[in-house]
């Protein structure tokens, strides 16, 4: 295993990367991240277990999504149960995949925790259980505030967490080194994710709205033109899912591009 340090540039390789995959087999790519929502919408329908299910299953989501496109890489057909990957690795690697699970979860409840000495709770009550923010919330700056707090309490949060599940899963790493290592490499290589992270950014905000925009002054409706931007923001999000193993591959890995 190498561990490398890539100039920023590299970010926009990594985003390339998600869109030259979802080329390949977009279909496999939809319908895998179809059964993940399925699966996850179920088990969230759940009392109890299933408030905080859907943070629980990240880890398990990123590896199978990376998998999936180092299958796609590597020209091998991709199935929905390639999001068993961490199920079948093995006892050792379930166990600390388990153990990285919980503390994900445990990590985001207290970003969104700091996040509520802000907002009073408005922006936990609304991810957790779906309640309308109160109006003091919005109109006060609070749930704003709140917002902001809580994204930048986040950021270290995900460093740790991103290059985990394939560095328990792919290299036999327990669940605290592998979060220590992926929080290194990651802050090594700030500016790469900076540059990924705010490509994405202006490609989400901007990509959807063109075609609304466009739509709307071909005589489009509203409804029409929301619609008619939905594939394209589906297809962006599965390009990103697919980028994650493009990072990895950068950072850690020698594998087919």
């Amino acid at each position: 295993m190498q561990l490398r340090t890539v100039p920023a540039r590299e970010g926009l390789l990594w985003v390339q990367s998600g869109f030259r995959r979802l080329a390949r087999q977009p279909w496999a790519a939809l319908l895998m991240i179809l059964a993940y929502v399925v699966v996850t919408g179920l088990v969230s329908a759940l009392p109890v277990i299933g408030l905080v299910f859907p943070l629980f299953a990240v880890q398990f989501g990123t590896i199978g999504f990376m998998q999936a496109s180092r299958q796609i890489a590597l020209n091998q057909a991709v199935w929905p149960t390639v999001l068993l990957t961490g199920l079948r690795a093995g006892p050792s690697v379930l166990r600390n995949l388990l153990l990285l699970g919980a503390l994900y979860t445990v990590a985001v409840l207290l970003v969104l925790g700091l996040g509520a000495l802000f907002d009073g709770g408005a922006m936990l009550r609304l991810l957790l259980l779906g309640d309308k923010p109160p109006a003091s919330a919005v109109t006060g700056g609070g749930l704003r505030l709140g917002a902001i707090v809580a994204t930048l309490a986040y950021i270290p949060v995900s460093l740790a967490f991103w290059l985990a599940p394939p560095l328990i899963t792919w290299h036999g790493m327990p669940a605290f080194k592998a979060l220590f290592f992926s929080f290194v490499l990651c802050l090594r290589n700030l500016k790469a994710f900076a540059v990924y992270a705010l490509q994405w950014l202006v490609l989400f905000l901007s990509v959807p709205t063109l075609i609304v925009l466009v739509a709307s002054l071909l005589g489009a409706g509203d409804t029409l033109a929301a619609a008619l931007s939905m594939p394209v923001i589906i297809a962006l999000f599965l390009a990103y899912i697919l980028s994650f193993y493009g990072t990895y591959e950068s950072l850690v890995a020698d594998t087919a591009a």
